[in-house]
């Protein structure tokens, strides 16, 4: 039977999903791209394959001083605008033949390794699939986040816009060295230039100038009007007709390559000017629905994988649907197989902590999360303490944390995924949830559905507040929380909102790692995960609020206790049983149960180092 053409391994974090994978390639050696998203994720994955006797190949970050590159400034400032060494000044180094970074995409290793490690930035090379190194490579194996860097958007701000129009001088003076004004105008000199049609030297790359400023003013007209944002064709924001001779001019790489040696020459000598370049040169020769705003312009860069190729993907937190989309072929899920979870994930579901703005401001000395930051420190004051943020309050938070705790790490999540040095970590707190901007969550389903995940006007549905009612362990809670009421937009949300939160916990190894985790939000969490939802105020009593309860800890205890008591007279510790025996409801009692059989294998609970004071 052939294999699907994409699989998604959705297994949790902790699974060893990467190292089953790279332990099949191990025995298959089957020639695979292997893509990461970090290098120190691509490190790792080449040194567990060496140590599997796989023969690897990793297209590192470069060049570095150790290369004795000549012009390594320039050849960094090209390689951010997608020219490795085909253009630019690797082609015209006298160094070429001999230079270390030339050789790690040159040497024979590309085409003999089995595997081929990259991370996820090369596939928005438009000559990646083309390049020998990737021939003849049936599988790629896309690990961590792939979807980020196939739909990775591109974001045009208005500021930015306004700066590249005003700096652009500085690259056109080297190339036309006559004053402004002296053949009229620069409305004149653009007009002379077509008339003539230059196709080399630096007339022709004055015209290629001259083409990228029209447009960048053509997007600042679009943006003034747009409003709090709206969906166009980029062939109506952008008002100048492109040419045959437009597009040659474009297309020309060497043309390109003369433009960024004058951008870089402008750069060294502190002018500002904003990497525009490649940005709007990519939106002229392929038109594409661009998303306007009176701040920016946006839209998405698709990066296709071919269709003969198979992939497989390893993200836990990715939605079948909006994968299925993306990639334009069948998906077949891998679910998570049956696992205990070692970790003890608690979800703190008090409203005031994401409904109240000023109860989150970590700035407030009465914050709730401040609070909240507090009272988790005390409790794990002997432990170490990871506190992740979805805020851009991870200073505060530290400042906060060293004072209570000493041993406390904080970290934002952006710098978290695909990174696996906290999986050790005893306690930890993950405080809010991501934020998307709303312009961001429409480029992805754009990029996902196309067009027609919009209205016959271009507009897309409204994020509304809603009340759902969700079980979360053995209760019925009802939530308040954002969401699309379209299934399909619905799937783009719980993607990045829902994954993201999904990757946070992750980072815990919450399988492996008998950990403590907090988690303050009530957005859902994946029911993959094993969560007892609480208030704030029955974990720790300081935070107990009018009409809820605060004894959590302590009937854990107590349901642990009579469980023990009632195996020791040989009965079966049944929750009607143990909660006939307390006087609690049986819905309460299983809210214990799975914690209260933790305590009598010998795990800590809830409360395993003392209370803070009340």
């Amino acid at each position: 039977m052939p294999r699907p053409r994409a699989a998604l391994a959705r297994t949790l974090p902790g699974t060893g999903k990467t190292h089953q994978v790279l332990n099949l390639l191990a025995e298959t050696r089957e020639r695979a791209v292997y893509v990461v998203p970090t290098h120190d994720l691509a490190r790792q994955v080449q040194a567990d394959l060496d140590a599997l006797g796989v023969r690897t190949h990793y297209w590192r970050e470069g060049p570095t001083e150790e290369d004795g590159c000549p012009d390594l400034d320039l050849v960094a400032f090209f390689r951010r605008f997608g020219f490795i060494i085909r253009f630019g000044p690797c082609a015209r180094c006298r160094r070429r033949k001999s230079c270390p970074y030339r050789k790690v995409y040159t040497s024979r290793a590309n085409r003999s390794a089995d595997v081929l490690i990259m991370t996820s930035w090369h596939l928005r090379r438009r000559d990646l699939w083309a390049l020998k190194a990737t021939a003849d490579r049936d599988l790629v194996v896309l690990d961590e986040d792939a979807l980020g860097a196939l739909t990775a958007p591109t974001e045009l701000t208005v500021a930015g816009l306004q700066g590249f129009v005003e700096n652009l001088g500085a690259v056109r003076e080297p190339l036309d060295p006559r004053p402004e004004g002296e053949a009229g105008s620069e409305v004149f000199a653009w007009l002379t230039r077509r008339l003539r049609k230059p196709v080399e030297g630096d007339e022709a790359v004055l015209a290629v100038t001259d083409i990228l400023r029209r447009a960048a003013l053509d997007i600042l007209r679009a943006c003034a009007t747009s409003g709090h944002g709206r969906w166009l064709p980029s062939e109506r924001a952008l008002v100048q007709d492109t040419s045959a001779y437009d597009r040659g001019l474009l297309e020309n790489d060497e043309l390109f390559d003369g433009l960024l040696r004058s951008a870089y020459a402008a750069a060294r000598t502190k002018k500002a000017l904003p990497n525009l370049f490649a940005a709007l040169r990519g939106l002229l020769l392929a038109p594409r629905p661009v998303h306007l705003s009176a701040g920016a312009c946006r839209w998405t860069h698709r990066a296709n994988v071919p269709p003969d190729r198979h992939v497989l993907l390893l993200d836990a937190s990715a939605e079948p649907e909006v994968v299925r989309a993306v990639l334009r072929r069948p998906v077949e899920a891998i679910d998570t197989p049956p696992v205990a979870q070692a970790a003890t994930v608690f979800q703190v579901m008090d409203r005031v902590g994401t409904r109240n703005a000023a109860r989150r401001d970590m700035a407030d000395e009465e914050s709730w999360l401040r609070r909240l930051a507090v009272e988790v420190a005390r409790r794990h004051r002997v432990e170490r303490l990871l506190c992740i943020t979805f805020k851009e309050d991870e200073r505060k938070l530290q400042d906060l944390l060293d004072r209570v705790h000493g041993d406390a790490t904080v970290v934002h999540y952006g710098a978290l995924r695909g990174f696996n040095a906290y999986g050790d970590y005893p306690a930890a707190l993950i405080l809010g949830r991501p934020m998307p901007n709303e312009a961001h969550l429409q480029l992805l389903a754009v990029s996902a559905f196309g067009l027609g995940a919009l209205s016959d006007d271009l507009k897309a549905p409204r994020l509304e507040w809603r009340m759902l009612s969700r079980t979360i362990g053995p209760d019925l809670w009802t939530i308040r929380h954002q969401q699309y009421a379209d299934l399909l937009w619905a799937a783009v949300w719980r993607h990045v909102v829902t994954g993201e939160l999904m990757q946070a916990v992750g980072r815990l190894r919450p399988l492996t790692n008998a950990a403590t985790i907090y988690v303050a939000t009530n957005e859902p969490l994946p029911d993959a995960l094993d969560v007892t939802a609480v208030y704030a105020g029955e974990l720790f009593p300081a935070m107990a609020l009018s009409g809820r309860r605060s004894d959590f800890a302590e009937n854990v205890r107590r349901y642990a206790e009579t469980m023990g008591a009632l195996r020791a007279e040989g009965l079966k510790a049944t929750n009607r049983g143990v909660c006939r025996h307390l006087g609690l409801k049986e819905p309460n009692g299983l809210r214990y149960r799975s914690l209260a059989k933790r305590l009598l294998e010998g795990q800590p609970g809830p409360a395993a180092t003392p209370l803070s004071e009340t």
